[in-house]
């Protein structure tokens, strides 16, 4: 695991923000834009280049103080891991690269953070295609979305990937029960079973916001793979609605 980042002068919590980046050139800029015109800046950013065949890696390392890790293994999981466990920021905070921060989104992850009653915390979504200039709106849509999808597995509350966070003390404690392939395994359920099963106390917070692209995970192809991945993952848990479990062979 990575070291430390230095203590704040103010005691609040450091932040490093992974972004896991696969042939994501077009969206990055706006992304790292976003993220570094933040009312109170994070304390690293971290961009995890996973075997992309475009200018990913470049886009990154144009923007002063982001970081960029190469992950050779192409999928999600392997750069996600990799991704955390580079970060050194008392805070893990994970986007997607076509993710749009609100300008207080490290502030509010900031002062969530300090307390000692949270370990991880889940935030708000507006869909950035229907979201003009800088508005971000449907948040209802994403929060109906959340409760389907919550009361469908029997997971709760869920952590998605292009809005969350975790300490980094909790990510070393939860690492042996997430996945180390990406092959029939959701990332997001699969990582807030690990939390969920390590004893991490979780929260969902709407005021947490991004600008996220929703619509595009809306094709037949694609939810029947999540579904079928979201069962796979509870079945190797043991963890969730049972009815919803499919085991590998099946």
């Amino acid at each position: 695991m990575a070291h430390t980042l230095p203590a704040r002068a103010d005691s609040r919590p450091t932040i490093s923000v992974v972004i896991p980046a696969y042939n994501e050139a077009h969206v990055l800029g706006r992304c790292l834009r976003a993220l570094l015109s933040q009312s109170d800046p994070a304390d690293e950013i971290i961009v995890v280049d996973n075997a992309s065949t475009d200018d990913t890696a470049a886009v990154a390392s144009r923007f002063e103080g982001v970081r960029v890790v190469s992950e050779p293994r192409a999928g999600v999981t392997y750069a996600r891991s990799a991704g955390f466990d580079a970060a050194r920021g008392d805070v893990i905070a994970r986007i997607d690269a076509d993710s749009l921060v609100e300008a207080d989104w490290i502030h509010r992850l900031r002062a969530a953070f300090d307390c000692a009653d949270l370990d991880a915390i889940g935030g708000g979504a507006g869909i950035a295609e229907l979201s003009p200039a800088n508005l971000c709106w449907f948040g209802w849509w994403y929060r109906g979305f959340r409760f389907w999808h919550e009361r469908s597995i029997g997971v709760r509350p869920m952590l998605y990937g292009f809005n969350s966070a975790m300490r980094r003390e909790a990510w070393e404690r939860a690492r042996t029960l997430v996945a180390t392939d990406d092959e029939l395994v959701s990332d997001d359920v699969d990582v807030t079973i690990a939390l969920l099963r390590t004893g991490h106390r979780l929260r969902f917070d709407p005021r947490i916001r991004v600008r996220a692209k929703l619509f595009r995970s809306i094709e037949r192809e694609k939810l029947s793979r999540y579904y079928r991945t979201d069962g796979t993952t509870l079945a190797r848990h043991r963890f969730g609605r049972r009815t919803r479990w499919i085991e590998n062979g099946a």
